[in-house]
């Protein structure tokens, strides 16, 4: 393989230009949706995306020879060949999504670990904020963040304010489609249930994008 493989994006190695656009596509899906960013499980997602491409190009082979055995006059080719290779494919696809924790079932159950990824992310995210200040804008009133530059402090919004109250939009989302419970959210923030049975009612519930689960 020519170049070096990056971490995060699908390089299809084998695949036809068409199916390294349907690959990258399927790969940058698994990992937004379940938050995959380990390089040994990104290795893993890569090796899943390529069988996935090829389960769809036996499925193309054998209706074509399908197709062509109808209309044929003489001996007919068989596919039972790429049913069986196909078969063996698809054992090897539900192999890996099991290693990735992808099905549905344990994906819900697997709340601990789902927590334990975010706490490292907030613990990755407190190293490189180090050199920085939470205060509230004395204009506009929201939580802002200074960042200390070479020559200055440098103003962000805060990702773990939404207005003035503790929260966060990416855990929100989470929480409320069912990945991690609401005692896993306290647990993030550094606050008891009840804040976050709190932030339902009074801070979300008339916001559409979270009323939802």
């Amino acid at each position: 393989m020519a170049g070096k493989k990056s971490r995060n994006s699908f390089t299809g190695t084998g695949l036809n230009p068409e199916e390294i656009k349907w690959g990258k596509k399927q790969f940058n899906n698994y990992k937004e949706h379940y938050h995959i960013d380990q390089l040994s499980d990104l290795q893993l997602l890569e090796e899943l995306v390529y069988r996935e491409a090829l389960q769809e190009r036996y499925k193309k082979r054998i209706a074509e020879i399908d197709t062509k055995n109808v209309t044929a006059g003489g001996k007919k080719q068989s596919s039972s060949y790429l049913v069986t290779d196909m078969n063996e494919n698809l054992e090897q696809i539900l192999i890996l999504k099991d290693k990735l924790g992808l099905f549905e079932t344990k994906q819900d159950n697997d709340g601990y670990a789902t927590i334990t990824r975010l706490k490292q992310k907030f613990n990755i995210w407190l190293d490189e904020n180090q050199a920085s200040r939470t205060l509230r804008c004395p204009h506009c009133s929201q939580m802002i963040m200074l960042r200390i530059r070479t020559d200055a402090w440098e103003a962000k919004k805060h990702p773990f304010f939404k207005d003035l109250i503790l929260s966060n939009k990416a855990l929100w989302k989470l929480y409320k489609e069912g990945k991690i419970t609401k005692e896993n959210v306290a647990e993030v923030l550094g606050v008891a249930p009840d804040y976050i049975s709190w932030l339902e009612k009074k801070i979300y519930s008339k916001d559409s994008d979270y009323t939802s689960k």
